[in-house]
């Protein structure tokens, strides 16, 4: 073998070393700086690498973080939606029972959001924690829409229904006509100026100051509006559905026959003309050609039908 002879002297001293290096050694150099080149190029590649795989990871999980915090915040939206639907759908039923409507199956209301899934969905689904999260949002929010489109069509039925029904009640007397004191009640009694024993009275006496305002008790149609002996100034409404209510003893009359006159409108004061022993309201309320106790169309505190 062959040895090349190095000597290496040292700087400022007189030492010296003396070196005996085999030949191939030489030979060899550059297939050995090529390896070297080559693995200094594989370290720096790998240490790119992994400085942009933490980034590109770091950044998938802040996605991740980012995705998990928009879904809960979904999940509270639809979760705030099913608790307000089903207070809506509370008070539906408690309005189908204050009309005396037969109320909906609760059944019907919960609709299904089947159908088939492909299989390449069904395998991601159970792969992918986050695609099952969002397909149970998606179907939740469909359930939900589907809830409310499904009783829409109800509630407009209901929203009808009412709107028929406070177009009748507008014409059903349900207020007192004037305020005042309860002079005389509804029933047999002595008449106080006759005095006639027994004396069907058909309505009931209030009592006020003279030009006390008088109100129609139900939107109709006044029907008489004159002078009568027995009952002085009066006036007939006719609110149809055979509901009539009469008005006497008034000061003056405000209201001409044919007019349409609405709750609440005045026709006229109180007063003390007819047959008559004090300034009063005598108020009648004829139902299908019979009298009935208008207090039975009086509701309390000042209430109305609509």
């Amino acid at each position: 073998m062959n040895f090349y002879k190095t000597t290496i002297h040292f700087q400022n001293s007189s030492k010296s070393m003396t070196l005996h290096m085999p030949a191939f050694l030489f030979k060899a150099w550059p297939v050995l700086r090529f390896f070297v080149a080559i693995g200094v190029l594989l370290f720096i590649v790998q240490v790119v690498s992994t400085t942009v795989y933490d980034g590109v990871l770091n950044h998938q999980l802040n996605e991740r973080a980012k995705l998990d915090r928009e879904m809960t915040q979904i999940q509270g939206t639809l979760d705030y939606l099913s608790n307000t639907t089903n207070s809506f759908f509370n008070d539906e039923n408690r309005l189908y029972a204050r009309f005396s409507l037969p109320m909906q199956d609760e059944a019907s209301r919960e609709l299904g959001t089947g159908g088939s899934i492909s299989a390449d969905s069904l395998l991601l689904r159970k792969t992918s924690p986050v695609f099952e999260r969002m397909s149970i949002l998606g179907e939740t929010a469909q359930r939900i829409q589907g809830k409310l489109a499904n009783n829409d069509a109800s509630f407009r039925n209901l929203n009808k229904y009412m709107d028929q029904k406070m177009s009748a009640w507008r014409f059903v007397p349900s207020i007192s006509p004037t305020n005042g004191r309860y002079a005389s009640a509804f029933g047999p009694r002595i008449h106080p100026v006759t005095g006639e024993v027994g004396k069907m009275h058909q309505g009931v006496d209030i009592a006020n100051e003279r030009w006390t305002p008088i109100y129609a008790s139900a939107d109709g149609v006044v029907e008489v509006a004159q002078m009568s002996s027995t009952f002085g100034n009066f006036v007939t409404i006719d609110h149809g559905n055979s509901i009539k209510t009469r008005y006497g003893h008034m000061q003056l009359s405000i209201v001409h026959p044919g007019q349409f006159v609405h709750r609440y409108q005045v026709i006229g004061y109180m007063g003390n003309t007819g047959r008559s022993v004090g300034p009063h309201l005598h108020y009648e309320v004829w139902v299908h050609n019979a009298p009935v106790n208008p207090l039975a169309y009086m509701l309390p505190n000042g209430y109305t039908v609509d």
